[in-house]
């Protein structure tokens, strides 16, 4: 099977490294705007399958170029150029998944399905961690149930060892980060969809020691289509972020002075947009060297089984891999997406189209693939 990766940047370097370790992998094409860097990370994967190619993804022939003859695409650049990639992939013949996050592109990516369909290709949006695998393992809590009452996602990925003031290391894209804080969340409440505003509704979490109590919040994106494929089935469907106690109130009081707005203003003759000057600064301020990572996961489904109340609940604590050098964000990130790439190469999923994670990929069978790769995920399912 032969797969292309677009972005050879950290996220883009975990998922060529799983799906060059699939036994069936002939070959992984890691296509960047950097040459030098794609090259540089293959060598780092040190796999003849893993080809490094040159790619402007603004160019959209050699986009086409780049997808010939592959089984599934795998974008792992920033979410604003998924709608054009996954047209290319649709024309191309291709299957393809990305690492989503912001709610208006993965809507516009819907608008192409009865052309994925026609071209016999699979496309699902969204693929990372949340919005991404968390829609999966639900849907494995969905399954235990007769009936559903409520949905609660809580994830965050951290810093083992966090510095002030933020207590924040950046371990993803920086147009990620702002987005989730910026964008209008949407839930389900009382049976409605409903939209809250984000960084609002703080609630205390507790982990295990050495985490402690933190804090979990409204952000963007994290349900993904959850609340338009649940409305009508369950009363209760939210996400809120984990961080470490006090990062939500820092980040509400700098968003809440003007940064959030993307419009250019004067400053001294000069043009600047604040949301972009405060990611400039988010990036020199919160990129820390030799970042050990956690990934912290809770997911609690809750229903009626043969007229109990029941609750299916989740956890994952993921550490840093120490040992193949991949932060837990890499791991939880692009190992959904490079699985899912997998299935639909192989036909483990069959839809056609446009289509959600949710109900189309199957949830065991992504537990059972992230248990292999050393995914941690403690399962109960009890009486309340």
């Amino acid at each position: 099977m032969k797969y292309l990766v677009l972005g050879s940047g950290l996220m883009g370097r975990a998922a060529a490294f799983d799906l060059a370790n699939n036994e069936d992998t002939e070959e992984v094409r890691l296509a960047d705007i950097d040459f030098e860097l794609a090259k540089s990370i293959a060598k780092w994967i040190n796999s003849s399958k893993v080809k490094p190619i040159h790619v402007d993804v603004n160019d959209n022939s050699k986009v086409l170029d780049a997808m010939k003859g592959v089984d599934s695409v795998v974008a792992c650049i920033s979410y604003n150029y998924n709608f054009a990639l996954t047209d290319a992939a649709i024309k191309s013949g291709a299957n393809f998944c990305d690492l989503g996050g912001n709610n208006t592109v993965v809507a516009k990516q819907f608008t192409l399905d009865e052309q994925a369909k026609k071209a016999g290709v699979t496309v699902i949006p969204d693929c990372g961690l949340a919005p991404g695998v968390a829609s999966i393992i639900i849907v494995d809590g969905i399954n235990k149930m007769d009936s559903l009452e409520e949905i609660h996602i809580r994830v965050g990925g951290l810093p083992q060892n966090p510095k002030p003031p933020l207590n924040y290391s950046l371990i993803f894209s920086v147009q990620g980060l702002t987005n989730e804080y910026i964008e209008i969340a949407e839930v389900i409440r009382d049976g409605k969809l409903t939209k809250v505003e984000s960084l609002t509704e703080i609630e205390e979490i507790i982990f295990p020691e050495p985490f402690g109590k933190l804090e979990a919040f409204q952000t963007s994106g994290g349900t993904s289509t959850l609340p338009k494929t649940l409305l009508g089935k369950v009363k209760e469907l939210d996400y809120k972020t984990i961080r470490y106690k006090g990062h939500c109130e820092k980040m509400k009081t700098i968003l809440d002075l003007g940064f959030r707005n993307k419009d250019e203003i004067d400053y001294k003759g000069c043009k600047i947009s604040p949301r972009e000057f405060l990611e400039e600064m988010l990036i020199k301020s919160l990129t820390h060297d030799d970042v050990r990572d956690v990934s912290l996961v809770r997911i609690e489904v809750i229903g009626f089984k043969d007229q109990k109340k029941m609750k299916a609940s989740y956890q994952i604590i993921d550490y840093y891999d120490e040992e193949n050098d991949l932060t837990s964000m890499m791991r939880m990130t692009s190992y959904p997406a490079a699985i899912i790439a997998h299935m639909m190469a192989k036909g483990e999923v069959a839809r056609k189209g446009v289509i959600t994670q949710e109900f189309n990929v199957p949830s065991k069978l992504m537990i059972n693939e992230l248990i292999k790769r050393n995914v941690d995920i403690e399962e109960k399912f009890e009486k309340m």
